[in-house]
């Protein structure tokens, strides 16, 4: 069949305009596709940063409601997260968004690798990760699911759609009425350079004659130009920490990974800083997050502005940053530019009329010495700065090998501390209180020990201050006023109505539910509370506050009687001993011991004189010998307890010999 030439030419120009329409649409579906993949590879960065900072925070299940403000931060600040769930197998524990209370179907948080990334986005709901921790021994494991702003994904996908549907659907009947005049020069040659543009993104071409081509050309480049820029802008969306402008955890991987394989070819050395600000939460909690975010950027800049061209900053946390230093010649020199980030991090901060003073902690780990990957680098430096915090905070220390062992020993502790409660390991000792002058006893005090199955007797001193360190003092404690509480009342019904004595930690005495459930413990037991003796320390009067004296004003009305441990070995103040609600002064052992020197008599007399003229009795510990005891007698003491009269001792031992031992004479 032959063809006119009219035909013929609109054969030509629509089979050339059909395969040019075919060049951009599958150009457009693969940028598509693409900018699919950086979201959701931006969705899945943030899934394992938040799961990882999780894994960190959590220590129960119960304590996952702590963790709403993070999740809310990463839901505002991430357009295509519609809500993020946490799961317990179905059950929901906790949701950024109140409608979502149900658990969503597998199917329709599942990650199809068969499926391209456009459907993944669009026929799934969300996808689901995974939160790890442990709780004692036990790994523990929770479902985290984000759930997808679709209408956000399908309009940042679909942004370029309808220029590109006008543009190919107006042009080719313009073509048509164009093609007439100067098919060759004017139509046939500029679309070939068009067609090469947009297959193979080379030079844009010149500006063409035809208003219509260049109509063509403008808008493949304005599409071109910005579907650049968008990749780019998530390109760097997906390395860029969006409060303080540092980079991210993902570009803080990817700066590593080229470094540690230039450093391993050229067997040189660098330092990876965790860097944490000290008391950062109380800025938080005092002034409001607005202002704890401000001070970061802030922070972010100093940093940055300190740090030399070839240095390099991540923001990896909330106050948690990391810094990666090389070409140093020596640890000396690193160590000056380590006190010259901190010097600068000490300065008085002006954030919105509010003078800030903070500082900073940080733990330095060398590659390859301590670690050879970030994993490894991030967890010396992570034990460093720790250790750095124990030593008095704004101070910075090196990651050394038996600071892990140390780290590891103490973390084997914790969970094996934890889990001795569970497995009724723990038991309370008692030692007499004893009066000096009738050498009766006229009471008890409750001691914890830890009879470990493998271990034999596991020191209070090893115990006891890693468990007011990690908070586990309040539950621990909690078990001991239990176990006091029933312990007496077993012995008034055998006749020995003794008044117990219990040690109260600052942390557990100030806890919100101490109250409540030691008015519940009283009620359950029935015992007498004049028959409960609650010992403190000093530490609790570094802050006096109304809170404070408030507290030991109710449980002195309760007819709780409380006694002062440890006394002058802390912070010793004539001023809580009058403010405070105190009924006995308990000499530490390290005067008594000193008894028979100048300085120690004196000490020792003007306590008791103090504790008679306050009205408070003086009870003296850790007394050993009969001479200790005879001039406790001789300077006014009338109470004591020690190895002089006995060590504590087992509920049975103690039953025994207070039936036996009923005067402890000097």
């Amino acid at each position: 069949m032959r063809l006119s030439i009219k035909h013929f030419m609109l054969l030509i120009i629509f089979s050339l305009l059909g395969f040019l329409y075919g060049i951009f649409a599958d150009y457009y579906q693969e940028q598509q596709e693409h900018t699919a993949e950086v979201i959701l590879g931006s969705l899945q960065d943030d899934m394992s940063e938040i799961s990882y900072l999780l894994s960190k925070d959590i220590q129960d299940k119960k304590g996952v409601r702590t963790s709403r403000a993070l999740l809310d931060r990463a839901v505002s600040n991430n357009d295509f997260i519609k809500a993020i769930m946490i799961l317990d197998d179905q059950r929901v524990l906790l949701t950024t968004d109140p409608r979502y209370r149900h658990a969503p179907a597998k199917s329709a948080v599942f990650l199809d690798p068969a499926l391209s990334a456009q459907e993944q986005l669009s026929d799934n709901k969300g996808f689901e990760g995974v939160i790890r921790f442990y709780q004692g021994k036990d790994l523990q494991k929770l479902t985290l699911v984000f759930l997808f702003d679709k209408q956000e994904v399908a309009t940042y996908l679909s942004h370029n759609s309808s220029k590109f549907l006008i543009n190919f659907g107006v042009m080719p009947g313009l073509i048509i009425l164009l093609i007439w005049l100067l098919l060759s020069h004017f139509i046939i040659k500029p679309l070939e350079r068009l067609r090469q543009y947009a297959y193979y993104q080379s030079e844009i071409p010149k500006a063409l004659n035809l208003r219509e081509l260049e109509s063509i050309r403008s808008s493949m480049a304005q599409t071109f130009s910005r579907l650049d820029n968008e990749q780019k802008e998530l390109f760097k969306m997906a390395r860029t920490d969006s409060l303080s402008g540092l980079a991210n955890r993902h570009a803080l991987n990817e700066h590593l990974k080229r470094l540690i394989a230039d450093a391993s070819r050229k067997q040189e050395e660098f330092a990876f800083l965790f860097l944490d600000l000290d008391n950062f939460k109380a800025v938080n909690d005092a002034l409001g997050h607005h202002i704890g975010d401000e001070l970061l950027q802030q922070v972010a800049s100093v940093i940055a502005e300190v740090l030399r061209t070839n240095d390099f900053v991540a923001r990896v946390g909330g106050d948690e940053f990391v810094i990666v230093l090389h070409d140093y010649q020596s640890l000396t020199e690193l160590s000056n530019v380590i006190e010259r980030i901190q010097d600068r991090l000490k300065m008085t901060w002006l954030i919105q009329e509010h003078p800030i003073n903070i500082t900073s902690s940080i733990g330095i780990a060398l590659y390859p010495k301590d670690a050879q990957d970030m994993i490894g680098l991030m967890q010396c430096s992570d034990i460093a700065m720790y250790e750095a915090k124990k030593k008095g905070r704004a101070q910075h220390h090196f990651y050394t090998e038996q600071l892990n062992v140390t780290v590891q020993e103490t973390i084997a502790l914790d969970k094996a501390m934890r889990q001795a409660l569970k497995k009724d390991e723990y038991q309370l000792y008692y030692q007499p209180k004893v009066n000096l002058h009738s050498g009766k006893i006229v009471g008890a005090e409750a001691l914890i020990r830890w009879i470990s199955p493998t271990q034999g007797m596991v020191r209070p001193d090893v115990f006891i201050p890693l468990a007011e360190e990690n908070g586990f003092i309040v539950e621990l404690g909690q078990w001991v006023l239990k176990e006091a509480f029933h312990q007496q009342k077993a012995w008034k019904e055998q006749g020995i109505d003794l008044p117990i004595s219990i040690n109260v930690a600052a942390q557990q005495l100030l806890n919100d539910r101490f109250e409540s459930q030691f008015q519940a413990l009283l009620e359950e037991t029935g015992v007498d509370p004049q028959r409960i003796n609650l010992e403190i320390t000093e530490y609790l009067f570094l802050d006096q506050s109304e809170n404070n004296f408030n507290v030991l004003s109710r449980l002195r009305s309760r007819g709780v009687s409380i006694s002062l441990d440890d006394f002058g070995t802390g912070y010793s103040s004539l001023s809580y001993l009058k403010k405070f609600p105190i009924d006995h002064l308990k000499i530490d052992k390290a005067f008594v011991d000193d008894y028979n020197t100048p300085d120690g008599a004196v000490f020792l007399e003007t306590i008791v004189k103090m504790g008679q003229s306050l009205n408070m009795q003086v009870i003296a510990e850790g007394v050993e010998t009969e001479a200790q005891a005879r001039y406790l007698k001789q300077i006014g003491c009338i109470y004591y307890q020690g190895y002089f009269c006995s060590k504590p001792l087992p509920v049975e031992e103690f039953i025994a010999f207070y039936g036996n031992h009923q005067a402890c004479s000097v």
